[in-house]
C-alpha cells in the first residue's frame, strides 16, 4: 500500500514537472515572438522606403506637410514659410504663378469629406485624371452574342460601336475669409476649420453643376441632356444622348390617391419606371429626388393601403421605395409643371465625375477690410452623361 502511494506521488510529481516545463517553454516562445515583433516594428519605423512610417498610421512626411501648411495659413506672407510649404508639397508654384499645391494628405481629406456630403459623388462614377483631355469610351450598340453549331460561321448579331464622351471642365473655387486674430490664435485649429469650410463651399457649387450645369466652364449636368418620351427600342429610335421620361398623367403633379375623386394611383408611374428600365440596370438602381418630393411620395400607398416607401431598420442606411434605395439631393427639381422631379436607375453608369489631380491655394491680396485674410482655394472638376439607357425620369405631364 505504501509502495503504491509512493509510485502515485512520484507519477504526480513527474506530471507536474512536465506541465511546468511546457509552461516555461510556452512563455519562452511567447517572449521570442514578442521580441521578434518588436524588432520588426523597430525596423519598420526606421525604413526610409516607407516614407518614415511610424506606428499610428500617419507618415513623417504627412505630419511635416501638415505642419508646413498650418504655418503658411498663420503666416502667409513669410518667404521662409512659403518656401517650406513649396518644398513639402508634391508640386509647387510661386505665389504669382498660381498659388501653392495643397499637401496631398490634406487634399485627400477634403476629397473624402466631399464624398460624404455630395450625393452625386456617392452614387455616380468618379474618376481622377491628370489632364482635362480626358475621354470616356461608351459602347453604343452593345456587345455581340448568339448561338452556333460546331463549325458554323459566327456572325455578329450587333456591331459594337464605341464613341468617346468628353467631360466638360471648370474651376470650382472657394473664397474663405477669416480675421487675423482668429488665425493667430494658437488654440484655434485653423487647418480643420479651413478644410470644413472648403468642403461646404465646394460641395454646394459642384453638387448643383452635376445636375444642372450647362457645360460652359463647368460640368455638363445630368438634367442638361435631352429627356424625351421615346423608349430604348422604339421606331424611330430615341436620339443618342437622350434619356426617356415617363409621364405622371397630370400636368403639374402625381395626381390624387385612392381617397381622391376620382380615385387614383399616383404610385403606378413609379412601378412603371422600375420595370421600364432594362434588368441589367436595375441591379444597381436607386431613386433620386429632393426632400420636398420625398415628402409627397412618402405618403403613397398601394391598393391595399400599404406604403410604397419603407424606412430602413439599420442606422445610416437609406429608405427604400419599391425595394430600391432613395438618395436625396436638394438640387433636384420640385414637383411642378413639366418638371422631372424623380430619376431612377444606375447612376454609376449614367454619369461620370472627373477630378483633375490636386488642389491649389492662394492668399487673396485684394482684401480691403483691415485685419482680414482671404484664401482662394480651387481645383478643376468635370462631369458628363455617359449612358442614357441607365436611367428613367418621371415627368409631371399629361403625356
Amino acid at each position: 500500500m505504501e509502495m503504491r502511494e509512493l509510485k502515485d506521488a512520484i507519477a504526480a510529481h513527474h506530471k507536474s514537472a512536465q506541465m511546468l516545463a511546457q509552461e516555461v517553454k510556452s512563455a519562452r516562445d511567447g517572449q521570442r515572438a514578442l521580441d521578434s515583433r518588436i524588432d520588426r516594428l523597430e525596423t519598420l519605423a526606421g525604413r526610409s522606403d516607407l516614407g518614415g512610417y511610424r506606428p499610428g498610421g500617419e507618415s513623417l512626411e504627412d505630419r511635416e506637410a501638415k505642419q508646413a501648411f498650418g504655418a503658411y495659413l498663420r503666416n502667409p506672407h513669410s518667404p521662409k514659410v512659403k518656401a517650406e510649404l513649396e518644398a513639402k508639397a508634391v508640386s509647387g508654384a510661386t505665389d504669382a504663378g498660381g498659388g501653392y499645391a495643397i499637401p496631398e494628405v490634406i487634399s485627400t481629406d477634403i476629397r473624402a469629406r466631399l464624398r460624404d456630403v455630395s450625393v452625386m459623388r456617392q452614387i455616380c462614377r468618379v474618376e481622377t485624371a491628370s489632364t482635362s483631355d480626358f475621354k470616356i469610351l461608351v459602347d453604343v450598340a452593345g456587345s455581340s452574342s448568339g448561338w452556333a453549331g460546331e463549325g458554323d460561321t459566327r456572325s455578329a448579331t450587333n456591331t459594337p460601336q464605341l464613341h468617346e464622351v468628353a467631360p466638360t471642365f471648370g474651376t470650382n473655387y472657394a473664397l474663405i475669409t477669416a480675421s487675423e486674430e482668429i488665425v493667430n490664435d494658437a488654440m484655434f485649429d485653423i487647418q480643420s476649420w479651413l478644410v470644413r469650410r472648403t468642403v461646404e463651399e465646394l460641395a454646394l457649387t459642384e453638387g448643383e453643376a452635376f445636375l444642372i450645369g450647362n457645360g460652359t466652364k463647368k460640368p455638363t449636368g445630368l438634367l442638361t441632356a435631352p429627356i424625351v418620351s421615346a423608349g430604348d427600342f422604339d421606331s424611330p429610335a430615341r436620339p443618342e444622348g437622350s434619356f426617356k421620361y415617363l409621364p405622371t398623367g397630370f400636368a403639374d403633379s402625381f395626381g390624387g390617391d385612392q381617397t381622391a375623386s376620382p380615385p387614383g394611383n399616383p404610385g403606378d408611374v413609379l412601378v412603371q419606371a422600375v420595370y421600364d428600365l432594362r434588368a441589367p440596370y436595375r441591379q444597381n438602381a436607386r431613386w433620386l429626388m429632393n426632400s420636398a418630393t420625398a415628402g409627397v411620395i412618402r405618403k403613397f400607398k398601394d391598393a391595399e393601403g400599404r406604403y410604397l416607401w419603407s424606412e430602413s431598420m439599420l442606422a445610416g442606411q437609406p429608405p427604400l421605395l419599391l425595394g430600391y434605395p432613395v438618395a436625396i439631393d436638394e438640387a433636384m427639381p420640385d414637383i411642378g409643371t413639366n418638371t422631372h422631379p424623380v430619376a431612377f436607375g444606375d447612376f454609376e453608369r449614367a454619369y461620370t465625375i472627373v477630378d483633375l489631380q490636386g488642389l491649389r491655394i492662394t492668399l487673396d491680396d485684394n482684401v480691403t477690410t483691415p485685419g482680414q485674410l482671404r484664401w482662394y482655394i480651387r481645383r478643376r472638376v468635370g462631369g458628363q452623361v455617359t449612358d442614357t439607357h441607365a436611367l428613367r425620369f418621371i415627368k409631371c405631364a399629361a403625356s
